[in-house]
């Protein structure tokens, strides 16, 4: 008799598949790194690389960007579009209690980019 417990049936294995692509995209919406990057990401400058380079809500380039409490950048315009709406962060559902600073980093970056 050949014992088949090492196996899984499809229903587990499709349950396991969601919950990593849910992961994956949390990821990807939080601007964290993906697990199986390529190393030539890893040659890239860690502040650049960890800072968006479009606003999460119209996913466009940035234009006045702002910050949140929670670290995450938006558009002026858009985080205080949504805020009027919804009084959470678009990305991770937290309280933003209105607080909407600049974002002197990406500025920084634009800065330097239009050079």
């Amino acid at each position: 008799m050949h014992d088949r417990g090492d196996y899984k049936s499809g229903w587990q294995m499709e349950r396991e598949w969601d919950e990593a692509e849910k992961m994956r995209k949390r990821n990807l919406a939080l601007g964290e790194d993906d697990v199986d990057q390529t190393e030539e990401d890893d040659d890239d400058d860690d502040e650049e690389g960890s800072l968006p380079f479009a606003c999460f809500i119209c996913r466009q380039p940035f234009v006045d960007p702002v910050v949140t409490k929670c670290n995450h950048y938006f558009c002026e315009h858009c985080a205080l579009k949504h805020h009027s709406k919804n009084k959470k962060c678009f990305v991770c559902d937290k309280p933003t209690l209105g607080i909407f600073n600049t974002a002197h980093e990406i500025r920084r970056r634009m800065a330097a980019e239009d050079k």
